[in-house]
């Protein structure tokens, strides 16, 4: 009697949604960090990502809408790698360590921080691109006053620590430098940088009621 045979061949697992969406994001980070927003183009994010261009479009609605979901994404890990750095501190320390630690990011990647500083620029043309740039913005800025006010709790003054100017602040100084840094690094070095963060930082310490040094 003859023995039946199983099928020689493995089937193929599909990656399930949240990892091609993930995917697609890190290749359109390449993509993007490259070429800038207006010269990158979706077919070469699914190219690099290893799908089709309509992989793209079952996750995203536009170019728009993948850079804005991409930006939201690495700035609360910045956002979240610096508050982390600085939880457990007092607030004279932590006012320096936050300023360091954004300062070096700026200074490290400065390509994603220009295409920030372009996407932005588009927005304030574009209803389109600025539709998407605006609700990233402000969901990003709800992100940092959470975030901040954590740190403010912790020191005992969330009644008094104005918590979503200091997000509003800080996410406009940190356009500010990376547009002066781009153009003046010299000036406008690591150092300085780093001081302007800090006194930001120290400034909305003080003012409620805290030692900023």
């Amino acid at each position: 009697m003859t023995e039946s045979r199983q099928p020689d061949w493995t089937p193929v697992t599909r990656p399930g949604r949240d990892v091609v969406r993930q995917r697609l994001l890190d290749a359109a980070a390449e993509e993007f960090a490259e070429r800038g927003f207006s010269a990158a183009r979706l077919t070469e994010v699914a190219r690099r990502a290893g799908f089709t261009k309509g992989a793209v479009y079952s996750n995203f609605e536009s170019k728009q809408d993948l850079f804005a979901e991409l930006f939201a994404q690495r700035s609360l890990e910045l956002a979240g790698r610096v508050l982390a750095e600085i939880a457990g501190m007092n607030p004279a320390d932590a006012a320096g360590k936050g300023g360091e630690a954004i300062a070096t990011w700026m200074v490290d990647d400065p390509g994603w921080s220009l295409l920030v500083l372009e996407f932005g620029v588009l927005a304030g043309r574009d209803p389109q691109i600025a539709q998407a740039y605006l609700r990233e913005r402000r969901h990003l800025r709800s992100q940092l006053v959470e975030l901040i006010g954590e740190r403010a709790r912790e020191w005992g003054v969330d009644d008094s620590f104005d918590v979503r100017t200091t997000a509003i602040s800080l996410m406009a100084l940190i356009s500010g430098l990376v547009l002066e840094h781009s153009v003046d690094p010299e000036e406008v070095d690591q150092s300085v940088m780093g001081a302007a963060v800090t006194a930001l930082f120290a400034g909305a310490v003080a003012r409620a009621g805290l030692p900023a040094v």
